[in-house]
């Protein structure tokens, strides 16, 4: 047991630094997939720890039944469960131009503001791309961290 939660802890460390490295470069699709991955690794990991978890996670025998599990018991988990899976046709990652709405500009880093004066008040944002619709990867990375960090016992948090 000593060494699943060893595995499990370098796992949830591994990926805070990767959604912390990806909320550092917004705008890179490389650190936004390397977190991914990241989260991805912990439902592995989480599995074979799976009777310390929550009764609908330790219940799941197998590791398809517990990553469908997983995939239920947060909306962030399932995009970014087909994106690391790398399907032909699944998700992808893409900037794209987003809007920002004039009571927004205030807010906006001066980098992003400088960036909208010349693009007609739009500023590139990294998504994944599903075919129903377009999620901004950061808030879903965001997502996913902290529905972890509330089932990841705390002996293995940060």
């Amino acid at each position: 047991m000593a060494r699943t939660d060893a595995a499990l802890a370098a796992g949830w460390q591994a990926a805070v630094q990767a959604v912390t490295d990806s909320r550092n470069a917004p705008l890179s699709a490389r650190h936004a997939l390397h977190a991914a991955v990241a989260l991805d690794r912990l439902s592995d990991l989480a599995h074979a720890r799976r009777s310390t978890l929550p009764p609908t996670l330790g219940r799941a025998g197998d590791i398809l039944t517990f990553r469908a599990a997983l995939r239920a018991a947060d909306p962030a988990f399932g995009p970014l469960m087909d994106l690391t899976a790398c399907s032909a046709n699944g998700p992808h990652l893409a900037l794209i131009a987003t809007e920002i709405p004039p009571e927004g500009f205030a807010s906006l880093p001066v980098g992003d503001l400088m960036v909208s004066l010349y693009n007609a008040g739009t500023v590139p944002r990294l998504f994944l791309v599903t075919q129903a619709e377009n999620l901004p990867m950061q808030p879903l990375l965001q997502a996913a961290l902290d529905w972890w960090r509330t089932v990841v016992p705390p002996a293995t948090t940060d």
